[in-house]
């Protein structure tokens, strides 16, 4: 007589963990609130004037047009404050990663006198608000061109491109990051300190350590660095409003004010919520498209410090 076995399950109730299922309750609730102005600003582009003056507590457009991006388009230089805006980040983005990724080598891997001091005082300086340097910055800007004509001469054509209402006084106080060479450093300090000296002993470089071994490795991290750069540099409000007076060399964010503060029609939400949905799209699809690779960078940053 063959033995029958019988195989026991635990009760649902035992297999549900409610902990996990009131955490996801919580971070969907929290998502939804932060996703939730983004959601009305679209919805809101496709609504009609009329729709939003007679309705405006209504989610959805009773008719959806796509006039208000007619308008946000036509009515302001929009091409040309998002070609500022996509020099000026570029230019941004580029150079914290360059001055970063050599910054977080040299703290690294070298060895020179007063490094750890110096990079104490690189961390300080993470503890100060921008907002506390946007005057001595707004000064110096402002008086480059006087600087370089006396440097170079009444001549120099290069002084034209200088200050106030240029791509150079957009972009000069952010082309370092402290915290882009905190961030790689912390990565760089992951990787063993047995590849700079086997790359020594072979005869190579620290530049060529550095671009061949440390870059390839450290992918993630600086991706990761990328995309916080990029969203810094694209998101920039207060400097651009107050180092530009030009109606040409303004960024984009600052170009949708027209909209707000239009004294012949007034306020026009529709064409406001346009602009700003054309301006989050960069944004949306770089996070979007580099999602994984963001967490995975930020998840190998602090592998070791």
């Amino acid at each position: 007589m063959s033995s029958i076995t019988t195989q026991t399950t635990k009760p649902i109730s035992k297999r549900i963990k409610w902990p996990d299922i009131g955490m996801h309750t919580m971070l969907l609730a929290i998502g939804f609130l932060i996703s939730l102005p983004i959601i009305i600003a679209i919805l809101t582009s496709f609504k009609s004037v009329q729709d939003i003056a007679v309705n405006p507590t209504t989610f959805f457009p009773r008719e959806w047009t796509f006039r208000n991006y007619q308008t946000a388009w036509t009515a302001t230089p929009f091409g040309r404050y998002l070609l500022n805006s996509a020099i000026q980040t570029g230019l941004i983005v580029a150079a914290q990663l360059v001055f970063s990724i050599l910054a977080a080598f040299a703290f690294t891997f070298l060895v020179f006198p007063g490094r750890d001091f110096l990079f104490n005082v690189m961390l300080i300086s993470l503890m100060i608000p921008f907002q506390l340097t946007f005057i001595p910055n707004f000064v110096l800007i402002s008086n480059l061109p006087q600087y370089c004509t006396n440097l170079l001469g009444e001549g120099a054509s290069i002084c034209s491109h200088v200050g106030a209402n240029t791509y150079s006084g957009l972009t000069l106080p952010f082309l370092a990051s402290a915290f882009g060479v905190f961030m790689l450093r912390q990565f760089f300090m992951s990787l063993p300190k047995e590849l700079h000296d086997s790359a020594r002993i072979d005869g190579a470089s620290n530049f060529r350590f550095l671009w061949q071994i440390v870059v390839p490795l450290s992918g993630g991290s600086i991706s990761a660095f990328g995309i916080f750069a990029f969203i810094g540099a694209w998101s920039q409000y207060l400097w651009p409003l107050i180092i530009t007076n030009d109606s040409s060399m303004r960024t984009v964010q600052i170009g949708i004010r027209f909209f707000l503060f239009d004294q012949e029609r007034g306020t026009d939400w529709g064409a406001l919520m346009a602009g700003a949905v054309i301006v989050l799209l960069p944004t949306l699809l770089i996070f979007l498209v580099a999602q994984r690779q963001l967490v995975k960078g930020i998840a190998m940053t602090g592998l070791k410090g």
